[in-house]
């Protein structure tokens, strides 16, 4: 009975932790150096307000939700450029544009 508990308990530690973690890009996008990229930056930059899988904390949810609130990716860039004006930051002085583009299309394409 122990035995099982422990596997129970382990199981849905391991689901908690993938539930956690920024997605990869799949099939034809597998290899895609752009999305790549937009991950690596999302989550050295992005996760930590807006959660690994894109889930929302300090900063709103994207994931499945993100080509909603910005149909056109443009919207977006300039968001992330600039700031939202409600605690986000502008990243224009951190990240080029080709960084910004990148962490973009990795939210658009993968979140």
């Amino acid at each position: 009975m122990l035995v099982a508990a422990f596997f129970a308990a382990l199981c849905v530690a391991a689901a908690c932790a993938r539930a956690g973690e920024a997605p990869m890009p799949v099939g034809a996008d597998a290899n895609d150096p752009v999305l790549m990229s937009g991950r690596a930056i999302w989550i050295n930059r992005c996760a930590r307000c807006h959660a690994p899988n894109g889930s929302g904390g300090a900063g709103p949810r994207l994931a499945g939700k993100v080509t909603n609130a910005y149909p056109d990716a443009s919207a977006e860039i300039a968001v992330v450029r600039n700031g939202k004006g409600s605690g986000m930051p502008a990243w224009k002085s951190v990240l080029s544009e080709a960084d910004i583009a990148a962490v973009v299309d990795y939210t658009r394409r993968v979140l």
